[in-house]
C-alpha cells in the first residue's frame, strides 16, 4: 500500500514537472551605479531575448518576466550610448542585480580597476595644469544651442574666447585673450591641424562623435606645445571602443557618417568618419522657396572631411597607431557682367565681371609608436607628414592672380613620460622636420599695405601689383622640451622649457616658463591658488620669409604671457575661478611698405635675367609690430556628472583690453608729401604710428549656459550670450567716384577712413552697440534596441535681436548719412513684406 502511495506521488510530480518547467518565470531587477551608490532612475532597459522594453523607477527597480531561467542579455538604453549586461535569472520573486559600472560595490568594498591586459595607458590621466586651461567635457557641449552640434562650436562659451567674425555661424576661428586669430595652435590627438572651422562658418572639421574631450589654453601652456602666440586648442578623440556603432547625421546644409569598432578580439579599434557640405544648395534652395532672388554667379562654400585612427595594443608594453586627417574646403564667384544695371536691384554691381575662387585645405598622417617597458615610464615616437595648403584665381580689376602655396613638412617626433614618485615627474621631448614649404603662381602685393581703402579700378597708380612667383624653401627644424613637476603635499610647482631652431633662416628661440599652485584643503572640496608665466614664440608656417617676395631676416614673434588665479571648489559640484592675466607682445610680423634691403635680388624672373639684382628691394614684412593685452576672467559653474540627468551649466565673465602698434612711419594728415628719399629716411628714424585698440578687442563678455536632461525622450538647452562690439575706424568721406567698373560702367565710391587723433577720429576709435542673443535647442530621442533616433529644433536669436558687426560701406553710391550703415549679423532670417524670423536648424541623427 505505501509502495503504491510512493509510486502514485512520483507519478504526478511527473505529471507537473513539465507545467512548472515551462511557467513563466517574473522577478524584479535593478540597474545600481556603484560609483554614484545609486540606482538608475527613468532609464529604459531592453531584454534582448524577449524583446520587451522596461523603465526604471526612481530607484532603479523595474519588474520584468522571462519564459524560463537562464542568462539574459539586458541592454541599456542610453541618451549617448548602449550597454550590454548579462544577468542570471534563476526563479520567480528573485531580485536582479545589474551594475552598470565597474566602480566600488558598495556591498564588498572598494576594490581597484585595473585596464584589461594588453591596453596602454600612457598620458591621458596625467596631471594638467590648472592655470589658464578650461576642459570642456563632451557630454556638456554635443547639443549646446547656437553650436548647430559642434563641440568646437562651444569653447566660444569660456572665458578668455570670442570667435573672429559674427558670434556663432559665420566665424571660422578663434581669438584668445586678444591674440591673432591666426597665431593660435589647434591639434587632434597631438597632431596638427590648419584650421577649426571650415569656409561656412558653421560647422567644424572634426566630427562630433569622435571627440572624447577639448582642452583649451588661453595664456600659459605646456612645454610640449609650440608655434602659438594665441591659445592652444587639444581635442583628444575616443580612446576605447567596446562594440561597434554608426552615427548618421543629417542636416540643412551637412551630413555626416562615423564608424567606430573594436579590432583583433578587442586588442585595438578602429574610428572613421566623413562629412560632406551643401551650404549652397541650402542657401539657393531657401532663397527660391521665400521667393527672393539669389546673387547670380555666386557659389557659397562646399567642403568635404574625414578622420580616421586606428589602434592595435600588442601587449601591455607595445602599441601602435595610424591617423588621418584631411579637409578642403572652395568658394567661387563668376559674376556677370551687365552693362547699365541698376545697383538697386544687382547686390554685385559694383564687382561685376569680377571671377573669384578660393580655397584651403590640410592632411594630417600620422603613424604612432607607443612603449611602456614599466609602470612609471613610457615612450612615443611619431612619424608625422603635415601638407596645408591654400590657394586662389582673381580676376578684379588691377587684382589679377593665381597661386597655391604651402606649409607642408615630414617629421619625427619623440615624446616622454617618466613619473617615478608621488614627488616628481617629467615629460621630455624632440623632434625634427623637413621643411617644404612653397608658392607657385604669382603674389599679389597692396602698394601700401597700410591703405584701409585701395582701389582695385585705379588705372593711374594701381594700388596692387602682381609678381610671378615660383619659391620653394627647402630646410630643416629643431626643437625640444623639458617640463617638470614637484609635488610637496598640497604644493605643485612646474617649471619648463623649449627651444626651437631653424637653420634656413638662422633663427632660434628659447622659452623657459613655469607654474605653482597650492591647495589648501578644509572649504569645501578645496581652494587652490595658482600662478606663472613665460615666453612662447611662433615662426609663421608660409612663405613671408622667403629672399624673393618676403624677408629671409624674419625673427620668431614673441609674447611673454604671467598671470595668476583662485580656484574653488563646492559640495554639489560647483566651482568658482578667478583669474588675471597680461601678455606683452613683441617681433609681431606686419605688413611694411618701407623695409627693404640695399641690394636684394630681383623677385620677377622675367627681367631677372636682364638685372639680377636691384637696388633698395622692398621686403614687405618685418618685426616691428607690439602690443600688450590684460584683463580678467570669472567662472561659476555647475559641472554635469556623466550618467545623470540632472542639470549643468556656467556663467561667465571676461573683461579685457587689447592694444597694437606696427611702429610704422605715418605721414601726417595735411603735411606736404615727402620725396622718395625723405620717405625712407622718415621710416627708419620716425616710427610715428600710434597705439590703437586691436581690431579684435572686446571690452566685456558675458556667457551663460544651461542643459537639462530631465529624461531618456527628452533635453533641452538654451545659451545667452553678450559681447562689446569691435572698434572700428569711421568712414569720412569718399574719393569722389574717379573710377568705375570698366565691365558695366558703374561708379566705384571708395571711401576715405579716419586718420586724425587730434579730433578724436583715428584707427579703431568707435564701436556700435554691443551684440547679445539667445539661443535654445529641443532634442527628442526615440529609443530603439538598435540604437536611437535624435531629431533636434535649434533656434537662433530667439527674441531677433537686430546686432550689427561694424560699418557696411556701398561702393555703388557716395558717402551720406545712410551710407555707410550698420552691417547686420549671422542671427536672423529676412522674409518678403519685412518680416524677420530667428535663424533656425532642424536635423536628425540616427545612432545604431
Amino acid at each position: 500500500m505505501k509502495l503504491k502511495k510512493v509510486l502514485i506521488k512520483i507519478a504526478f510530480l511527473a505529471a507537473i514537472a513539465p507545467m512548472d518547467l515551462f511557467a513563466e518565470v517574473t522577478f524584479k531587477a535593478r540597474l545600481f551605479s556603484r560609483q554614484k551608490n545609486q540606482g538608475e532612475a527613468k532609464t529604459q532597459v531592453l531584454l534582448f531575448e524577449t524583446k520587451k522594453i522596461y523603465r526604471t523607477d526612481a530607484e532603479g527597480y523595474f519588474d520584468a518576466s522571462v519564459p524560463s531561467p537562464g542568462v539574459y542579455t539586458f541592454r541599456i538604453l542610453k541618451i549617448e550610448d548602449m550597454q550590454d549586461i548579462k544577468g542570471n535569472v534563476e526563479a520567480s520573486g528573485q531580485t536582479v542585480t545589474l551594475y552598470t559600472d565597474s566602480g566600488p560595490d558598495p556591498s564588498v568594498g572598494s576594490p581597484k580597476t585595473k585596464e584589461p591586459k594588453g591596453t596602454i595607458t600612457v598620458s591621458a590621466e596625467r596631471d594638467k595644469p590648472i592655470l589658464s586651461r578650461t576642459t570642456i567635457k563632451y557630454e556638456e557641449i554635443k547639443r549646446m544651442p547656437g553650436t548647430f552640434g559642434e563641440p568646437l562650436r562651444a569653447l566660444e562659451t569660456i572665458p578668455g574666447v570670442v570667435p573672429s567674425a559674427a558670434f556663432g555661424g559665420g566665424a571660422n576661428n578663434y581669438v584668445i585673450r586678444g591674440s591673432d586669430p591666426n597665431s593660435n595652435l589647434y591639434l587632434v590627438d597631438d597632431l596638427p591641424i590648419l584650421y577649426p572651422f571650415h569656409f561656412d562658418g558653421l560647422s567644424a572639421v572634426v566630427n562630433a562623435n569622435l571627440i572624447k574631450s577639448i582642452d583649451v589654453y588661453t595664456g600659459v601652456f605646456p612645454a610640449n606645445f609650440n608655434n602659438a602666440l594665441g591659445g592652444v586648442i587639444h581635442i583628444d578623440t575616443v580612446d576605447k571602443v567596446d562594440k561597434s556603432q554608426k552615427n548618421l547625421i543629417i542636416s540643412a546644409w551637412s551630413s555626416s557618417i562615423s564608424y567606430m569598432s573594436p579590432t583583433f578580439g578587442g586588442k585595438g579599434y578602429l574610428i572613421a568618419s566623413a562629412r560632406v557640405g551643401y551650404l549652397d544648395r541650402f542657401v539657393q534652395g531657401l532663397t527660391s522657396a521665400l521667393g527672393a532672388d539669389f546673387p547670380e554667379g555666386l557659389r557659397l562654400p562646399r567642403f568635404v572631411d574625414s578622420q580616421v585612427k586606428f589602434v592595435h595594443n600588442f601587449n601591455e608594453h607595445h602599441q601602435i597607431s595610424f591617423h588621418s586627417f584631411y579637409s578642403k574646403d572652395d568658394f567661387a564667384a563668376n559674376l556677370p557682367a551687365k552693362y547699365q544695371n541698376d545697383p538697386a536691384n544687382d547686390s554685385t554691381a559694383a564687382f561685376a565681371g569680377a571671377s573669384i575662387s578660393s580655397g584651403q585645405g590640410f592632411r594630417t598622417q600620422a603613424v604612432r609608436y607607443t612603449w611602456k617597458p614599466i609602470d612609471t615610464f613610457s615612450n612615443r615616437v611619431t612619424l608625422i607628414s603635415y601638407d596645408p595648403f591654400t590657394d586662389f584665381n582673381v580676376a578684379f580689376g588691377s587684382i589679377q592672380g593665381k597661386n597655391r602655396a604651402s606649409g607642408a613638412y615630414n617629421g619625427v617626433r619623440q615624446d616622454a613620460f617618466w613619473d617615478p614618485s608621488k614627488y616628481f615627474s617629467a615629460e621630455f621631448g624632440t623632434e625634427y622636420r623637413v621643411l617644404n614649404y612653397y608658392s607657385n603662381g604669382s603674389s599679389i602685393i597692396q602698394t601700401d599695405p597700410n591703405n584701409l581703402s585701395p582701389n582695385p579700378y585705379d588705372t593711374q597708380s594701381p594700388d596692387f601689383t602682381t609678381i610671378p612667383t615660383n619659391i620653394t624653401a627647402k630646410g630643416a627644424y629643431y626643437n625640444g622640451y623639458l617640463t617638470t613637476k614637484i609635488k610637496l603635499g598640497g604644493l605643485q610647482i612646474e617649471p619648463g622649457m623649449r627651444y626651437d631652431y631653424i637653420p634656413y633662416v638662422n633663427n632660434s628661440a628659447f622659452g623657459p616658463r613655469a607654474q605653482a599652485s597650492y591647495k589648501f584643503e578644509g572649504i569645501g572640496k578645496g581652494t587652490t591658488i595658482f600662478a606663472g608665466g613665460g615666453n612662447f614664440f611662433r615662426f609663421p608656417l608660409d612663405t613671408r620669409f622667403n629672399k624673393d617676395s618676403g624677408n629671409p631676416h624674419l625673427d620668431f614673434e614673441k609674447v611673454f604671457k604671467y598671470g595668476g588665479g583662485i580656484e574653488q571648489l563646492l559640495e554639489g559640484d560647483y566651482q568658482i575661478k578667478g583669474e588675471i592675466f597680461k601678455q606683452e607682445y613683441s617681433d609681431l610680423i606686419v605688413d611694411d611698405p618701407y623695409i627693404t634691403d640695399y641690394v636684394g635680388t630681383n623677385p620677377d624672373p622675367y627681367s631677372r635675367i636682364a638685372q639680377p639684382f636691384i637696388v633698395n628691394k622692398k621686403l614687405n614684412y618685418s618685426n616691428s609690430g607690439t602690443g600688450w593685452s590684460r584683463g580678467y576672467e570669472l567662472v561659476l559653474r555647475k559641472n554635469s556628472r556623466p550618467g545623470t540627468r540632472n542639470w549643468f551649466g556656467w556663467i561667465t565673465y571676461t573683461w579685457s583690453q587689447t592694444f597694437r602698434n606696427n611702429n610704422i612711419f605715418t605721414p601726417d594728415p595735411g603735411s606736404a608729401p615727402l620725396t622718395t628719399q625723405e620717405t625712407q629716411i622718415a621710416a627708419e628714424f620716425y616710427k610715428n604710428s600710434k597705439e590703437t585698440l586691436y581690431d579684435y578687442d572686446r571690452t566685456h563678455v558675458i556667457n551663460m549656459v544651461f542643459g537639462w536632461r530631465w529624461s531618456q525622450e527628452w533635453q533641452f538647452g538654451a545659451r545667452w550670450s553678450y559681447l562689446t562690439s569691435r572698434p572700428f575706424t569711421p568712414i569720412v568721406g569718399d574719393d569722389g567716384g574717379r573710377f568705375s567698373n570698366p565691365a558695366n560702367g558703374q561708379t566705384y565710391w571708395v571711401p576715405q577712413y579716419a586718420n586724425n587723433p587730434a579730433l578724436g577720429e583715428y584707427i579703431n576709435s568707435r564701436r556700435l552697440k554691443p551684440y547679445h542673443r539667445l539661443d535654445i535647442r529641443f532634442d527628442r530621442f526615440f529609443n530603439y534596441e538598435w540604437g536611437y533616433i535624435n531629431t533636434f529644433l535649434e533656434i537662433v536669436n530667439v527674441y531677433l535681436r537686430e546686432n550689427v558687426g561694424g560699418e557696411d560701406f556701398d561702393n555703388t553710391k557716395p558717402y551720406s548719412k545712410t551710407n555707410p550703415s550698420p552691417s547686420p549679423t549671422f542671427g536672423t532670417i529676412p522674409l518678403p513684406g519685412g518680416v524677420v524670423i530667428p535663424f533656425f536648424n532642424v536635423g536628425i541623427e540616427v545612432k545604431f
